[in-house]
C-alpha cells in the first residue's frame, strides 16, 4: 500500500446523509468490513471482489465456479459460497474509505460520480493532518492502523486490501486499516475519535481546477457540480 501523503493536497470522504456528516464531525467513526461490501450491491460502493480475487455465493444468485485439483474437479454440491483470496492474506480489516484530491490526479473529472453514488455531504482532511489522524485513530481504538493508496488493476489475481478492480479508479481512493478481521466478518465496527473536529477543514464548499483552467465548484448538502469553462474564470 502507497502511503506517501505527498501525492495529496487533501482528503475527501462524502456521506449520503446529513446525519452521518454530522456524526462523523463528532468523533463517530464507522469501519465496515470487505465481506459487508461483498454484499452491498449499491453502485459504487459494493463491489463483489473486494479484497478478494473473486466472490460467489448461491444466496446472491451466483453460479458457483468450476474448482479443479490434481485435474479432477472438486464436487461443490454442498457448497454455499467460495471465496478466493491471496495466500499473503489470510486476515482482512476494518477499513475506511477517503478519495484524494491531488495536484494532478484529475478528481475534479469525478466529482459528480462521487456525490451522485456516496452522497452531497462531505468532510475535507488537510494532507497535513493525515498521519495525525491516523495516530488519533489507533490511540483512540488502541489498534494498529495502516493507511494508504489503494492501487487498481484489470488483474484479479492482483486484487487484495489494497487493490480494486481498474473499473473503480475514479474514486482514487486512500483507505484507512483498521486491526484485522476474519475473511467472513460482517460487523461493523465504530471508534469515538475525540477532536476530530480540530483536523479537519471547516468546508462548506469545493472550488477544484482542472490543468486546461476548468473549475468545478459544489456545495455540501447539493448534488449540483457548476462548472466555469476556461475563459470564465
Amino acid at each position: 500500500m502507497k502511503d506517501k501523503c505527498s501525492q495529496a493536497v487533501a482528503l475527501i470522504k462524502f456521506f449520503s446523509k446529513r446525519d452521518h456528516y454530522l456524526s462523523f464531525r463528532k468523533g463517530i467513526n464507522l469501519f465496515r468490513t470487505p465481506h459487508y461490501y461483498r454484499f452491498d450491491e449499491t453502485v459504487g460502493r459494493g463491489d463483489r471482489s473486494e479484497s478478494c480475487v473473486g466472490y460467489w455465493d448461491r444466496k446472491l444468485g451466483d453460479e458457483l465456479p468450476n474448482i479443479i485439483n490434481n485435474g479432477s474437479k472438486v464436487n461443490l454440491d454442498g457448497a454455499q459460497s467460495i471465496l478466493l483470496y491471496p495466500a499473503t492474506e489470510q486476515k482482512d480489516a476494518w477499513l475506511q474509505s477517503w478519495s484524494v484530491i491531488g495536484p494532478h490526479n484529475n478528481f475534479e473529472n469525478s466529482l459528480e460520480q462521487m456525490l451522485k453514488e456516496f452522497g452531497p455531504y462531505f468532510v475535507v482532511l488537510p494532507a497535513s493532518k493525515i498521519n495525525a489522524y491516523r495516530h488519533l485513530l489507533a490511540k483512540t481504538s488502541g489498534c494498529k492502523v495502516h493507511m494508504g493508496l489503494v492501487g487498481y488493476s484489470d488483474n484479479p489475481l492482483k486484487r487484495s486490501l489494497v487493490v480494486k478492480d481498474s473499473k473503480f479508479s475514479y474514486q482514487k481512493e486512500f483507505r484507512f486499516l483498521l486491526s484485522e478481521c476474519s475473511k467472513g466478518e460482517m460487523r461493523d465496527k465504530k471508534v469515538q475519535v475525540q477532536g476530530i473536529n480540530k483536523l479537519l477543514l471547516k468546508a462548506s464548499s469545493l472550488k477544484l481546477a482542472s490543468l486546461s483552467g476548468e473549475v468545478k465548484y459544489c456545495s455540501l448538502g447539493s448534488h449540483k457540480v457548476v462548472t466555469v469553462p476556461p475563459e470564465h474564470e
